[in-house]
């Protein structure tokens, strides 16, 4: 197996690659398939997102998607009808023959898609298959989700439309580039591929960035009843602000007068306990949550702390307005991480920290039975509660500098009394299940979810998932 190292993959804008991209699609398209000089180009080319793969300063595979918005003429040729949302072309995608084998063109392919849904959030995917040459990958596009929506032209000019849409289509396309992407950072020839949120935004195209039809969405609540989560939560909060407490201490917080910004508050419960912590003294805190029944609560039950409605993608404050930003089980829940360190960084000030505690599923410790629902849970649900391994890499293209990383075990022991250890948190056998009590709300997961639990009642065994906490500074 190649090495992936060989490989850097970019971004690129039209203006600068236009002829090398287009070279690289003559060679394949004309001088491989026999295709015209007219179906190398693209109309919207000079607007389209081109995901490059280069060897040597190379390029060796490509990939284009082309972004429309309700009422684009690309769109009404097609006879696709507006949505409440933009609409997505994937197409152009070419390799050499020499890299063919390395299945890069497909990686790429699947990054694209997927960083495409957390950044774009679409409406509708679609591409464009000439039945009277290519008839066979029409099977091969069904297998992938598109279908077929209808025929355009006549003759040989003819063409076939397939699309994905509608809420749970899409869901399904999502999922499953997702996880492609997952299965391909375990291969031997792992690509680095960049940021499209990082890419847009310092193209001056951050208007693409669906930053309000992304903060609607909500996971976490969408799949439990507030009424029964609460408990767990507030019994969550204690245990995390006891392992927080000398993280906390050895973290260089800048000293008061300063601001904090915490993102996704919840109740405020935790907050409220954080901020009563001697290295926030003298700090003026402020948090931000979506949530109108958490917002209300957290204003009801914490007065003297100030409560705003916001999200993670777009929080409300003012640029560099913040010293600290913090997000404690936020990253978990979100489908556009690197959207939300977009926001994180502009709010905070040069040189300010960025602290983040979150669980890691990829830890767990246990029987292979409930090591199983878990990743089936994880495979489910919309956001990547994986995060913490990625994020390291994804901070740094947004100009974050690794400060602090600490991780506490989570879990029961056998033979082991609760309490406290050396990075360590020994629950009893029941408040261990608990923290995964969530997973039953799922949906399809509950057949897993009651073998699990019959498994770990039934027999001596421990469990154990990782609290991770990492502490980042803004470069100026």
């Amino acid at each position: 197996m190649h090495n992936g190292s060989d490989i850097e993959v970019r971004w690129l804008k039209w203006e600068e690659a236009a002829e090398e991209i287009l070279d690289l699609r003559r060679r394949v398209f004309m001088s491989e398939l026999g295709w015209s000089e007219e179906r190398v180009h693209h109309d919207s080319d000079p607007e389209g997102l081109h995901l490059c793969a280069l060897s040597g300063g190379k390029i060796v595979a490509a990939i284009s998607a082309y972004v429309y918005g309700p009422g684009a003429p690309g769109t009404a040729a097609l006879e696709l009808p507006d949505l409440d949302g933009p609409t997505v072309e994937i197409g152009k995608r070419v390799a050499l023959q020499t890299h063919r084998g390395r299945l890069i063109s497909t990686r790429i392919a699947n990054s694209m898609v997927r960083q495409l849904c957390e950044s774009l959030c679409p409406s509708r995917f679609f591409l464009i298959v000439r039945p009277s040459q290519y008839d066979h990958l029409l099977d091969r596009y069904a297998k992938r989700d598109f279908v077929v929506r209808g025929e355009v032209g006549s003759g040989d000019d003819a063409v076939t439309v397939m699309t994905v849409e509608g809420g749970e289509a899409l869901e399904r396309f999502y999922l499953r580039h997702r996880e492609l992407t997952w299965e391909s950072r375990s291969d031997d020839e792992r690509l680095a591929i960049p940021s499209l949120v990082r890419f847009l935004a310092d193209e001056g195209r951050g208007d693409l960035l669906a930053a309000e039809r992304l903060g609607a969405e909500n996971f976490y609540l969408d799949l439990l009843s507030l009424q029964e989560e609460a408990p767990r939560l507030s019994a969550q909060g204690r245990l995390v602000l006891a392992e927080q407490r000398p993280r906390l201490a050895s973290t260089p917080f800048p000293p008061a007068p300063a601001s904090l910004l915490d993102v996704g508050s919840g109740p405020g419960d935790y907050l409220a306990a954080v901020t009563e912590e001697s290295p926030f003294a003298g700090y003026r805190v402020c948090g931000v949550e979506p949530a109108p029944q958490l917002l209300a609560r957290a204003r009801s039950n914490f007065p003297g702390l100030t409560f705003h409605q916001g999200t993670a993608y777009a929080t409300g404050e003012a640029d560099a307005s913040h010293d600290v930003v913090t997000a404690s089980f936020l990253f978990v829940h979100l489908r556009s991480p690197d959207l939300a360190l977009l926001e994180m960084r502009r709010v905070l000030r040069p040189g300010g920290l960025l602290y983040v505690v979150d669980v890691d599923d990829a830890a767990f410790r246990g029987p292979d039975v409930v090591r199983r629902m878990l990743e089936t849970y994880d495979r489910e649900y919309a956001a990547d509660r994986t995060i913490l391994n990625d994020l390291p890499e994804r901070a740094a293209e947004f100009g974050f500098q690794p400060v602090r990383s600490f991780s506490t075990t989570l879990g029961y022991v056998v033979d082991a009394e609760p309490g406290f250890g050396p990075d360590e948190i020994r629950l009893g056998r029941e408040q261990a299940w608990s923290l995964l009590s969530f997973v039953r709300s799922q949906r399809g997961i509950e057949e897993s979810f009651l073998e699990a639990r019959d498994h770990y009642f039934g027999v001596e065994c421990e469990i154990g998932v990782d609290i991770k906490t990492q502490v980042y500074r803004r470069r100026p």
